[in-house]
């Protein structure tokens, strides 16, 4: 059963990771699976040479590839966007890790792309500075879905730290290495909203 269980494991996140169709059961009982063994295959990962961040980059994928299978039919409100402190630009005065709306608009990093979202679409976006404050702002606002943007380990955390909820994760880029001006491509948290809203 172990080996039965394995192989039908491997051949689905084969076929997901090709961008193959696959039913929307089995993905659901695939990405059960590899959660649950999820640490077992890092240690595996790690003891033939493949990168943590690779294997981080194939669960986000299965995750979002499972949830977009589905069919959301929420109000924009009841979503809420999470990102990262380092997507403000480092040098700026004016911190938006308590309120986005502190952003001056000046166009040196995306939040001020953020900020039209939110007001485009009423969404709420928070700055989350940790797995802990990300968890409370979930729990404080109680959305119906979440669109989290950040690095592969943190939307890896988040996404296995939230099981009730729908949450699609957008990697962040990080041209000037981890944590410092890291850049997003705002077209995927649109249409990540539209497809929430069944736009």
């Amino acid at each position: 059963m172990i080996i039965l269980t394995i192989i039908f494991s491997t051949v689905v996140t084969y076929l997901v990771n090709k961008n193959k169709k696959v039913d929307n059961k089995l993905m659901k009982m695939n990405f059960n699976i590899v959660s649950l063994l999820y640490p077992t295959i890092c240690k595996i990962a790690k003891f033939i040479g493949i990168s943590k961040d690779e294997i981080r980059k194939i669960y986000i994928k299965l995750n979002n590839d499972y949830i977009y299978s589905n069919k959301y039919d929420f109000k924009s409100e009841d979503l809420i966007i999470l990102i990262p402190h380092c997507i403000q630009n480092q040098v700026c005065k004016l911190k938006v890790t308590s309120d986005i709306e502190n952003c001056n608009k000046c166009g040196k990093c995306k939040v001020k792309d953020l900020l039209e979202i939110k007001r485009k679409y009423n969404t709420e976006v928070f700055v989350a500075t940790g797995g802990t404050l990300a968890r409370k702002i979930i729990i404080d606002n109680k959305p119906k879905a979440v669109i989290a943007v950040a690095c592969e380990r943190d939307l890896t955390s988040g996404v296995r730290d939230v099981d009730k909820i729908p949450v699609l994760g957008v990697f962040n880029s990080r041209p000037n290495g981890p944590c410092i001006d890291t850049n997003i491509n705002i077209k995927e948290v649109e249409e990540a909203i539209n497809f929430f809203t069944d736009k």
